[in-house]
Formats: structure tokens, sequence, C-alpha cells
């Protein structure tokens, strides 16, 4: 009896972990960057040498992008500020310019 009370329990708590609803992040393997200006003017932002737009000051722009590492640039002549991030599935990494 204990065994068959041990195996009803194992399959409702598979059942029950199986049953979640995943995001769209989890299942699209999306990730976010947030860049935030605040070098007192405007600024474009470049990621992995695609112009994205530009960003006005204290402002945030954020793009949505498949898991991976990519290129950041900012760019107000003649200041140029590089780096370069991680995206992690489901999560928001930050870049603040100043």
């Amino acid at each position: 009896m204990k065994k068959i009370a041990l195996f009803v329990v194992i399959i409702m708590s598979l059942a029950a972990i199986s049953c979640r609803v995943r995001n769209s992040c989890e299942v699209n393997h999306l990730g976010t960057i947030a860049v935030i200006n605040r070098t007192a003017s405007t600024v474009e932002l470049r990621v992995n040498s695609e112009k994205i737009g530009e960003i006005d000051n204290q402002k945030v722009r954020t793009i949505i992008k498949p898991v991976g590492q990519y290129d950041i640039n900012v760019i107000k002549y003649p200041n140029i500020w590089d780096t370069t991030v991680n995206v992690i599935e489901c999560d928001t990494v930050e870049y603040i310019v100043r």
C-alpha cells in the first residue's frame, strides 16, 4: 500500500511540474538590453553596428534580443562609449552611459 501511495505522489508531482506555463521569453530564448542615457545630451545607439535609434537625455531604450553576446556603441561625437553585454534568457541587462 505504501508503494502505491508513493507512486501516486510521484505521478502527481510530475504532472504539476509539467503543467507549468512557460513565458514567451523562455520559449523563444529572449532577453532585454536596457541602455540608460545620463550624458546630458541626445546620443545615438548601435547594437552590433546596426543603428537602433537615438536616446534622449535621462531616457531608457530597451531592445529585446535572443540570448547571446552583443556589442553596444553609444555615440555623441567626439565621444563614443563601447561595451559588450551578455543577454540572459528572461532577464534584463542594463548599460548606463554617463
